[in-house]
């Protein structure tokens, strides 16, 4: 065994497919396209997170404080969402307004997110969990990357 059979980042990067339920649980033909934990786009998101969070953390109003905590899970879990089949144009902007009016996709993609096992599926071959490998994100990824420079950008403007 070599140590790049340990790799996980490369994979990481590659979407794969969520698929949607409705809140009573019956499926849709609609998934979100998500990264691993270990992506590029996660980790730097989960850094600005930590940040965002330890500035909540000074704050005395608790209810200001609790929505800085949960904006900041949800820019950090939007980071892991690079497309969908919804009608809706795909922005960073939509994403975290699904995020936070639909707060069970949160722990749902989180935990998909987490299975690293589901980004090593062959392309060619449907995971047991319905989640599909989708290593051509084409122009999702390309949005996401952008937003991610974006907001990398904005974050550094603003002092912390």
């Amino acid at each position: 065994m070599k140590a790049s059979d340990f790799y996980t980042r490369e994979k990481g990067n590659k979407g794969v497919k969520f698929p949607l339920y409705t809140p009573e649980g019956k499926a849709t033909e609609h998934y979100l396209e998500i990264l691993s934990v270990d992506s590029d786009a996660f980790q730097m998101a989960q850094s600005e997170m930590q940040r965002d969070l330890a500035v909540a953390n000074l704050e005395k109003d608790k209810e200001k404080r609790f929505e800085l905590v949960r904006e900041a899970k949800n820019s950090a879990a939007a980071a892991l969402v690079i497309g969908w089949s919804l009608e809706d144009k795909f922005t960073e902007t939509a994403v975290k307004e699904l995020l936070r009016e639909a707060p069970q996709l949160l722990d749902q993609i989180d935990r998909a997110s987490s299975n690293r096992a589901l980004f090593f599926v062959s392309d060619s071959k449907p995971s047991s969990t319905g989640l599909a490998v989708n290593s051509s994100s084409t122009k999702s990824q390309k949005d996401a990357k952008k937003a991610s420079a974006s907001n990398s950008r904005k974050s550094k403007e603003q002092p912390a």
